[in-house]
């Protein structure tokens, strides 16, 4: 995707994101829970952006050429290599840092033993899978994502070839969360990630939903707030918060939020928020438990995040590794044979 004035407000987003999911692992003393429960919304925003960044290109595709243009099994392969590496050296780093006297970042005074940070290691290896991961807390969202890159192909085409059928499993999904046993997180959610797709849709058509978009936002974000107060919980299957922030990533098409989303620092800090997201918690977390001020501690995790995409996300971003991972990461899965899954 061509990083346009367009996309550099989609990074502004993914800051105010990423931003409030650090503002949520920040002990502040006296603050109300509602503000750490709203902070976790970061999530949802990112669930949101995860869609619209990757239907954007094939939707444009789609309106451009009349077809999506979309490679089943290299869409996949290249998911992983963008995903999983920057993941497995957070894992790897956070496991030698257990080794030492700063001790599990994520539990400070915590030291194992080899046996222990093996078992750890398996555990948080296990990402595809909603089990807690020892070193960070935020990691559960990693293998939702791996599983949605599984369906979204199929989403897609859904959504290309019926609307209706397509808002239907959305809608089908809120039903089978809430009243059924089948309350997993992949359903409560994944609607979120379906509005992503509706959100780059309505970008690439110039929909004139969009001039309304901040206004929607400016009365639901409220609401969901209010609602958010009301209740002992946090649910990511809540469909007040994904609408709010769908309306969000929609509102970033122009006028003066899309300008302030393009800000400078603010777009900087989403081009690093994915390395953000994987050591911000466990940092965080050890610096107030050495009695750091909390937002010196939240300042000093966010600077991390940033040295880690600079020495290592970066680093696994560059053509020189992407497309010798992805040629063989593609013979080990065979693209074929994924190819043959979706085109059955």
């Amino acid at each position: 995707m061509h990083r346009n004035s367009h996309i550099e407000a989609i990074d502004g987003l993914r800051a105010i994101a990423v931003l409030a999911v650090v503002l949520c692992h920040m002990p502040l003393a006296g603050a109300p829970q509602t503000w750490y429960d709203c902070g976790s919304r970061g999530v949802d925003l990112f669930f949101v952006i995860s869609g619209f960044c990757l239907s954007y290109p094939f939707l444009r595709s789609l309106h451009g050429e009349g077809r999506l243009n979309v490679d089943n099994g290299r869409f996949f392969v290249r998911r992983v290599v963008r995903i999983v590496p920057p993941y497995f050296t957070a894992i790897a780093l956070f496991a030698l840092l257990s080794l030492t006297a700063f001790g599990l970042p994520t539990a400070p005074g915590v030291h194992l033993d080899a046996a222990g940070i093996g078992r750890e290691i398996l555990l948080a290896c296990s990402f595809l899978t909603n089990l807690p991961s020892p070193f960070n807390a935020s990691f559960w969202t990693l293998g939702i994502e791996m599983r949605w890159y599984l369906v979204f192909p199929l989403l897609l085409a859904l959504y290309a070839r019926s609307r209706p059928a397509f808002f239907a499993v959305g809608v089908a999904c809120y039903v089978l969360y809430f009243f059924t046993p089948w309350s997993f997180s992949d359903v409560g959610t994944l609607p979120c990630f379906m509005l992503g797709i509706v959100a780059a849709d309505l970008r690439i058509t110039k929909s004139p939903i969009e001039r309304y978009a901040l206004w929607a936002a400016a009365l639901l974000l409220p609401l969901a707030i209010y609602a958010q107060s009301q209740t002992a919980r946090v649910d990511h299957g809540d469909p007040l918060w994904h609408a709010a922030v769908f309306c969000l990533v929609v509102a970033a098409s122009g006028g003066w939020f899309a300008r302030t989303m393009r800000f400078k620092p603010l777009a900087l800090v989403g081009v690093a928020s994915y390395s953000i997201y994987l050591v911000h918690e466990p940092i965080l977390n050890s610096l107030v438990a050495a009695h750091i001020n909390p937002e010196l501690a939240a300042i000093a995790a966010v600077a991390c995040g940033f040295a880690y995409y600079a020495a290592v996300e970066r680093r696994y971003l560059d053509k020189r590794f992407r497309t010798p991972a992805e040629a063989l990461l593609g013979k080990i899965f065979s693209l074929r044979a994924l190819r043959a899954v979706y085109s059955r």
